[in-house]
């Protein structure tokens, strides 16, 4: 589809995204009590202020504690999400709006606009989740933006070539010389197209293979030419792993973005951090404390007087606000890599500020608007990503299907092809066979320093029931047949929509014992679950362990994330054959690669077998004679060891 034509329809369906997440969250408070709200996550009840601090730009930092018996992990609230702080109503004008801030053990920081109520300080208040209206309305303003640039604009010619109006252009290969000389044949290639990329260049990253790895070595590479790059992703988390690995490589960067949604890591390399320690911010707060004086010891003065000394304050907050301005402009203009979110590169700060290059991660996660945001700032655009996992969440299904939930780095590698990275640095072989069989065209290669590694090289047992690497518990025949309602299906309002399997969940939660049993600590096991109703319920079971270190999340938290051992439970067991989200088979292939030494998927052949997916899959299992019943035992831990096999 043509470039302006293309503009068009992606508008359209912006819009009738935007319209779909407002009603969302409408229909969330509308008609629903807030107890309802609380049991699906969509809100935190009688939460109170443990603390309260002034924060930069006019805002308040205030840490709120919930009551004992909430488990944050079960809502669906996290860092950076917009939220209102209420007593009487969260449409109440007089409600605090804001952004959750990281967790501190039990409790939740969020940074509000203004000032924090005296109400809500003494007597604490509830929490609810907003729609993301900002993002909306910087996507509107990107998608404007490119439908009216000029033809020979930059933006105008990368929109072009990916829409197929014109081919890439490519530069003579460049001389370069690797600065990490640990990059492998394939990520090598990747660097050197990127650099020869006079438009867009593209890099599939595969689960483990280094794309991150990849980008960092693309960024030092245009860094060291004397380039300024603004480095992006679809999720603040993306932005701050590839941040903190230019960090460690010695390469300069300000993470631009609301304090609230960086990793504590980069919070020095925040604008809000460097401006703070710089020598105009130390300015700023001599003439503010100079007009703050002059305030006081005007109270009784008139007349001319009067006027001069209301003049003389006026121009020391004024000169107060441009000593931060233009220490801000100084970060800006001098480090050389700027970190934003896709849609944070549309900040006001940044003003019409654009670079050589502009790097988006996870950029099959970004839906075009805010893509277009961060193209908007580049004359050369590096893409990143693997349309094999976890696509754009998109809440109208009408516009997913018309193309909002397909991304411009899906089209273009198509038509054009990307650099594709197919070493890979984190499974063992035989849990890297099946996806790269089914999923890459049997491209992966395991890496030698990984392939054959296993959980016995940690100090762990031998289970001579769960196979070596990968095993497949089937749970054919046991009649544990998956449901709804998990929360009260007794009462209509906190009936669970989500599915959730409780005779299975018990079997993982005796799966997860098993194998810390062996020796594997907490912290170095994942339970993944498709389903948010089977991770409250295994939450439940496993809290113990959930103390010591096991992470219990579903597919969604583990992208671009790993652990020593997973465990997968795909929950769905019914005579109907029904897969539901199994069927998005990105999500599956994000599960069951997030494992580097051991993998077990539990799940029910019988059900799953009806799919060419999940069929392919079992019969990989028996390949590798990984393949048992949940017949066989009950998952109880191993024998404990006596003195004598010692």
């Amino acid at each position: 589809m043509p470039a302006a034509e293309f503009l068009v329809a992606l508008a359209e369906l912006w819009r009738a995204e935007r319209a779909a997440a407002r009603e969302k969250f409408a229909a969330a408070r509308r008609g629903t009590s807030l107890r309802a709200r609380v049991a699906r996550g969509l809100a935190i009840a009688d939460l109170t202020v443990a603390e309260w601090r002034p924060a930069a730009r006019d805002r308040t930092r205030v840490r709120l504690s919930p009551p004992a018996h909430v488990d944050l992990d079960d809502t669906g609230i996290g860092p950076g999400d917009p939220v209102v702080l209420w007593r009487q109503s969260p449409d109440d004008p007089r409600a605090s709006r804001g952004v959750v801030s990281a967790r501190e053990r039990h409790d939740l920081w969020v940074i509000v606009d203004g000032d924090l109520a005296d109400a809500v300080i003494e007597s604490g208040c509830h929490l609810d989740a907003l729609a993301p209206e900002a993002t909306f309305d910087r996507g509107d303003r990107a998608i404007e933006r490119a439908s009216t640039a000029k033809a020979t604009s930059a933006l105008a010619r990368v929109v072009g070539v990916l829409c197929g109006d014109r081919p890439a252009a490519i530069a003579p290969a460049p001389t370069w010389s690797p600065l990490d000389d640990a990059l492998d044949e394939a990520q090598r290639s990747a660097v050197a197209a990127a650099l020869a990329a006079h438009d867009v260049a593209l890099i599939h990253g595969p689960p483990g293979t280094g794309k991150t790895r990849t980008l960092v070595e693309v960024v030092r590479q245009f860094v060291e030419r004397g380039e300024r790059v603004l480095c992006t992703a679809a999720s603040n988390t993306a932005v701050d792993n590839l941040g903190e690995r230019l960090v460690a490589a010695g390469v300069g960067v300000v993470r631009l973005g609301h304090p609230a949604r960086v990793s504590a890591a980069l919070e020095e390399r925040t604008l809000d951090a460097l401006v703070a320690s710089s020598d105009g911010a130390r300015l700023s707060r001599e003439l503010s404390d100079r007009a703050r004086e002059l305030r006081r010891g005007s109270g009784d003065l008139r007349g001319d007087e009067g006027r001069a000394l209301r003049q003389e304050l006026i121009g020391l907050v004024r000169d107060a606000r441009s000593a931060l301005a233009q220490a801000e402009a100084y970060f800006l203009d001098t480090v050389p890599v700027v970190l934003a979110t896709c849609a944070g590169a549309g900040a006001t700060m940044l003003g019409d500020r654009t670079f050589p290059t502009v790097v988006i991660d996870e950029a099959t996660q970004a839906p075009d608007p805010l893509a277009l945001i961060a193209m908007a700032r580049g004359e050369r655009i590096v893409l990143a990503g693997d349309p094999h996992q976890l696509p754009p969440t998109v809440i109208d299904l009408a516009a997913a299907r018309a193309g909002l939930a397909t991304t411009f780095f899906e089209r273009h590698a198509t038509t054009a092809g990307a650099s594709l990275l197919v070493t890979q640095h984190r499974m063992h072989r035989d849990i890297m066979r099946f996806p790269s069989q089914a999923t890459y065209g049997s491209a992966l290669v395991a890496s030698p320093e990984v392939a054959d590694h296993t959980l016995a090289d940690l100090g762990a047992r031998h289970d001579p029931e769960r196979g070596v690497a990968v095993w497949f518990l089937d749970t054919a025949g046991k009649d544990w047949t998956d449901r709804k309602g998990g929360l009260d299906p007794d009462d209509d309002e906190l009936a669970d929509p989500s599915t959730w399997n409780p005779e299975q969940a018990e079997r993982v939660a005796g799966e997860v014992r098993r194998l810390i049993g062996r020796g594997v600590a907490p912290g170095d096991v994942a339970v993944i679950a498709a389903y948010n109703a089977q991770v409250r319920r295994l939450r439940a079971l496993l809290a113990d362990e959930r103390a010591q270190g096991l992470e219990i999340r579903t597919v969604d938290g583990f992208q671009g994330r790993e652990k020593e051992a997973v465990i997968v439970d795909t929950v769905r067991s019914n005579p109907d054959g029904d897969l539901g989200f199994l069927a998005d088979l990105r999500r599956m292939n994000v599960a069951i690669t997030r494992a580097r030494r051991w993998l077990l998927v539990v799940g029910d052949s019988a059900t799953l077998g009806g799919h060419p997916y999940y069929a392919a899959l079992v019969t990989a299992m028996d390949e590798l004679n990984a393949h048992g019943s949940a017949w066989a035992d009950e998952g109880e831990p191993l024998p404990a060891v006596t003195d004598a096999a010692r």
